[in-house]
């Protein structure tokens, strides 16, 4: 409570709305609720009328039907392409990384790289988010500056691996492998780049593909540099039912018990996908401390099983920090939290035929805190408390996916997208507000992004004309 008889503090910000949901130790949603910022840090939150006493600020947000979240997290987003429903349909995740995926990654200048960070950091802000994690781009002195134009939150570095894969022709191409020592240095140049950029919203992450396509050598290298620099090992991992069993031919075991075999499981592991488990899985996953990106729109629209062989509920009940992903641009063909919020929600409940194997809540959670302590950024942003960023998201409610408004956590589950998302905080920094960037000329960037991917497409052969015929 604050004190009626003291004069009002002054503050930079103070943003009022009709629900403010915190997501802090007490799960608290405020009803006509307020935040104020000093300085891009969160002084206080409560009721608007209270801090309407408390603070004097120098600029006000009041949105008094609005719902205000804190900011999103993309657990899983990956930089390196654009060219938004050009994949060719019908292949599975190892036949779209040959036919299309890593052919345009290997076809990418530095200038490329810099116009597809800039429209994918748009875009997820757009959408609410503030905080994402590249798991794993190229030249990154290029993507960087891109990411600190637009002023989002970032955990990223050089995606790196050793080997073509056991998969033959359904492997990584020859010409895409490093040998050991040189795929070493290449995490270490990725974490050192990111370092001595000085960038404190940009955390660095040490990236290895991961599925067939990394010796235990590199796997433990990466293991090592992100425990001693304190930063996150990124890899993808179990990613389905048929990469688990390539897993099994060269290795002997599943890909989660073999990486806790070679110690390369632990507090500093990401994993990616994890979407085929199995119990001992879980509980590796659970005993070392590693966190997870569940990307649920990739599973499904690559086919991976996620309804057959996932094991989220159990993940859940663990305690594993885990979050939300939408990965590269034609894996979800969205960069929309919400959506995944929605697939969280009701995937396991089919699966399991279990109304009630992941709440409402804890879907919410999971675009939320749960994404910022899986990329372990929670010490500054995930709720809304004193001490943290002032990373927020204003949502119109003045819309039917938000009308009748009863339970926000109920409509922000089930009905809403990112297309209502108004306003974005990061820091205290307005970068979104009235669904415009205050920070790209987006028309600009679409016209850019565009001219990239057409000569993409035509470098690599990609005609990305509908199969019904144009006329």
């Amino acid at each position: 409570m604050t004190d009626p008889t003291a004069s009002p503090a002054s503050c930079d910000l103070l943003v009022t709305a009709g629900w403010v949901i915190t997501v802090d130790a007490e799960r608290r949603i405020v009803r006509d609720g307020a935040v104020a910022v000093t300085d891009g840090v969160i002084v206080a939150v409560g009721k608007a009328a209270e801090l309407d006493r408390a603070y004097r600020p120098t600029r006000r947000i009041d949105r008094p039907e609005a719902v205000v979240l804190p900011g999103m997290a993309n657990g899983h987003r990956h930089l390196l392409c654009c060219a938004k429903g050009a994949m060719p349909e019908g292949g599975t995740t190892l036949e779209s990384l040959r036919r299309f995926i890593y052919p345009s990654f290997s076809s990418l200048e530095p200038e490329d790289m810099n116009v597809y960070a800039r429209h994918a950091t748009a875009e997820m802000i757009r959408n609410g988010t503030t905080l994402f994690e590249e798991p794993g781009c190229n030249h990154i002195d290029a993507v960087l500056p891109a990411i600190a134009e637009s002023g989002i939150r970032a955990r990223i570095g050089l995606w790196t691996w050793d080997q073509r894969g056991s998969g033959g022709d359904a492997g990584l191409p020859d010409w895409l492998a490093l040998d050991t020592a040189a795929a070493i240095k290449r995490l270490e140049h990725g974490l050192e780049t990111v370092q001595a950029f000085g960038n404190e919203r940009i955390r660095p992450a040490v990236c290895v593909e991961g599925v067939t396509t990394c010796s235990d050598e590199l796997t433990v290298a990466a293991a090592r540099l992100a425990e001693e620099s304190q930063t996150l090992a990124v890899q993808h991992k179990s990613t389905s039912e048929r990469e688990v069993a390539l897993e099994l031919q060269v290795f002997g075991e599943r890909p989660i018990q073999h990486t806790a075999s070679i110690k390369a499981l632990n507090p500093y592991t990401l994993l990616n996908h994890v979407t085929s488990l199995d119990l001992e899985d879980v509980a590796a996953i659970a005993d070392t401390g590693a966190t997870v990106s569940w990307n649920p729109s990739t599973a499904l629209k690559l086919a991976k099983g996620t309804t057959q062989h996932s094991r989220w509920p159990e993940l859940i009940a663990a305690g594993v920090p885990m979050g939300l992903g939408t990965d590269a641009e034609n894996c979800s063909n969205h960069q929309d939290i919400c959506r995944a919020i929605y697939l969280a929600a009701l995937l396991p409940r089919d699966a399991r035929e279990d109304p009630t194997a992941v709440s409402a809540e804890t879907a919410v959670e999971l675009g939320t805190l749960g994404g910022a302590r899986a990329l372990r950024f929670d010490d500054v942003t995930g709720s809304l408390e004193v001490g943290k960023q002032a990373d927020l998201v204003v949502f119109d409610t003045n819309d039917y996916d938000w009308r009748p408004l009863h339970n926000p956590i109920a409509n922000l589950a089930y009905g809403v997208t990112g297309h209502s998302v108004d306003t974005v905080l990061i820091g205290g920094q307005v970068v979104l507000e009235n669904k415009k960037s205050t920070v790209f000329d987006e028309d600009a960037l679409r016209e850019e992004v565009e001219a990239t991917d057409r000569r993409i497409l035509k470098k690599i052969g990609i005609d990305p004309a509908p199969a019904w015929p144009v006329v």
